[in-house]
């Protein structure tokens, strides 16, 4: 059975007034989704909330009443859309090289092999335009939160142990979306609570926060292919 929104949308397309409905009274509904898409807080002053907006009128036009929820629907448009428009304006600014160990912990052995970093550079870069492409966007979400993805090579857990707690952290931010949304808004970790109902050591947090966020960003973005470097963090059904 529809839901009223959804059967707003399905007038929507043809209607302009439920149209100007249904955007005015989801306008914080979109600027919500802008701003886990793009790891920062967004306002209608910004061009995300252009793109945004013009994505969700989008899926109006192409919602069927068998699709699902439109609000779901609704959603997987307006990130593919920013992500879509975020790797278009910085496709053509950089190249990143992605060492192969860069998630897991291997710095330390390739910061010694120059030759495999190269290879690795080159293969990524000429073989795989989609995990280049994410690797970018990463880049960009990152440089939100004052770090740039190369950090990622110092700060990889390199032991199991330390591996697996900060998993525990990813996942206690991933349980909770408010807590997300407090995350991407203020660029900060949650310390205290990590700390106190996560069990977690502050030195711990300290030294391997920018790959905590890292994961995090991947595993609530559309990040596929990066995403392979950390399905262990989903071993307890989170994910």
């Amino acid at each position: 059975m529809l839901s009223e929104i959804d059967k707003l949308a399905v007038r929507a397309a043809t209607d302009e007034r439920a149209r100007e409905r249904i955007i005015q009274t989801q306008e914080r509904a979109i600027l919500k989704i802008t701003s886990r898409v793009t790891h920062r807080f967004v306002t209608k002053s910004d061009d995300e909330w252009s793109v945004a907006l013009y994505a969700f009128s989008k899926a109006i036009d192409t919602y069927h009443a068998d699709t699902g929820p439109f609000l779901t629907y609704a959603e997987t448009v307006i990130r593919r859309s920013l992500i879509d428009e975020f790797r278009k304006q910085t496709r053509r600014s950089r190249e990143i090289a992605v060492p192969p160990n860069t998630f897991d912990g291997g710095g330390e052995e390739l910061e010694s092999s120059p030759v495999q970093y190269a290879v690795v550079r080159n293969s990524i870069w000429a073989a795989d335009s989609s995990l280049r492409d994410e690797i970018t966007a990463l880049a960009g979400a990152c440089e939100s939160f004052g770090f740039v993805f190369s950090d990622l090579v110092q700060v990889s857990p390199r032991q199991e142990k330390t591996r697996n707690a900060c998993a525990r952290a990813v996942r206690f931010l991933l349980r909770d979306p408010e807590r997300l949304d407090r995350l991407f808004e203020t660029h900060q970790l949650p310390m205290q609570a990590l700390i106190q109902q996560a069990f977690l050591s502050k030195k711990l947090l300290d030294r391997h926060r920018k790959y905590i966020i890292a994961a995090t960003i991947v595993l609530t973005g559309d990040y596929p292919a990066l995403a392979e470097y950390f399905t262990f963090i989903g071993n307890e059904g989170v994910i």
